[in-house]
């Protein structure tokens, strides 16, 4: 009976060593854990936290939607957590303090590449696309009643520009420039979705800029009791900024999208690949298992909102920068994506 105990406690001593060995091993460069599990029988689990945006925002529900199913199906938990978008979480990623990140397509081109809002940062390329979801329409908009139908009307007007760190601020100036509008033509304030719509419908500012996909939640929020109108930008300045940014696109916002919307047709706007992405130094196994995970539970959260919805193996592997090894190796399993 003594030496089965002594058995065991010695089994137990073996078991923490193997799990402390484990773990030690899997550890980022950095020393961060990479928090993967590999079992007796060669087996793995582990779990990864998904940076998104505001909990009023379109990523939020769209990373909860594919967190919560990927976690479901796969030997993965999703832990998905609330940012301010696209560059804090290209910056976590960066620092290793999140596993994965979504933004906008232009915001991980010009980090890769050290372009626009990154120039001074200079190119982070250590950043791998995941997977490109959907496309996020940037939304010009102001309250029905205003008497404002164009962008050039906003001259002299309280605008919110966007998100203050995201880098479409950018793109968004470039539009108003193609109007003959300066940003010292305007009043600019900063907000997110649903500080700016809100902001809009109690009349604190005249005219707000935003980047999602429709329909924003924290736009529709404010859309229940607020007529909103979405103002188009012109087909010769949508070819003149995609001639400049290839990877923008153009789309358009329906009607009927918001409640109470005053637009009875379809709105001109540019579009942004929304995309997934984390690290070059993220374990292989772990993104690998995301990826199948997210595409094999597809049907059971694709009909979430209209962003889920246009996510599909068709576009899926669209790359904007390089694809990460893990879930380029699913890509290429699933007849996806080729060598």
């Amino acid at each position: 009976m003594k030496k089965s105990k002594k058995n065991i406690a010695v089994a137990i001593v073996y078991g923490i060593m193997i799990a402390a060995l484990v773990v030690a091993f899997f550890q980022n460069r950095d020393g961060h854990p990479a928090r993967k599990v590999v079992n007796p029988d060669g087996s793995y689990s582990g779990s990864l936290t998904l940076g998104t945006a505001s909990s009023t925002g379109t990523f939020y529900y769209v990373g909860a939607a594919i967190g919560n199913a990927v976690s479901k199906v796969s030997p993965l938990n999703i832990n998905v957590q609330a940012t301010s978008g696209s560059n804090e979480n290209i910056s976590m990623v960066v620092n290793h303090d999140i596993d994965l990140g979504m933004a906008n397509c232009d915001s991980i081109y010009s980090a890769y590449h050290g372009t626009m809002s990154y120039q001074d940062a200079g190119p982070q390329e250590d950043l791998r696309e995941v997977a490109s979801l959907y496309q996020s329409q940037l939304h010009v908009f102001v309250k029905g009643s205003s008497g404002i139908t164009d962008i050039s009307d906003l001259k002299g007007k309280k605008v919110c520009v966007g998100s203050q760190g995201t880098s479409y601020l950018f793109i968004n100036e470039k539009i108003l420039n193609a109007y003959g509008i300066t940003m010292a033509d305007i009043r600019p304030f900063y907000m997110n979705y649903a500080e700016s719509a809100e902001a809009l419908a109690n009349g604190d500012i005249d005219a707000a800029f935003q980047t999602g996909g429709y329909p924003i939640a924290g736009i529709q929020q404010s859309a229940a009791t607020t007529a909103f109108r979405m103002l188009p930008i012109s087909d010769e300045v949508i070819d003149s900024i995609i001639d400049e940014f290839s990877f923008i696109g153009k789309t358009v916002i329906p009607a009927g999208v918001y409640e109470h919307q005053a637009n009875e047709d379809a709105v001109s706007t540019i579009g942004y690949a929304t995309t997934i992405f984390c690290s070059a130094q993220a374990d292989d196994d772990l993104i690998y298992s995301f990826v199948k995970g997210m595409m094999e539970s597809l049907d059971t959260y694709q009909e979430t909102n209209d962003a889920t919805r246009q996510i599909s193996p068709e576009t899926i592997a669209t790359s904007h920068i390089p694809i990460h090894d893990g879930a380029l190796r699913y890509y290429r399993e699933a007849g996806i994506a080729q060598d």
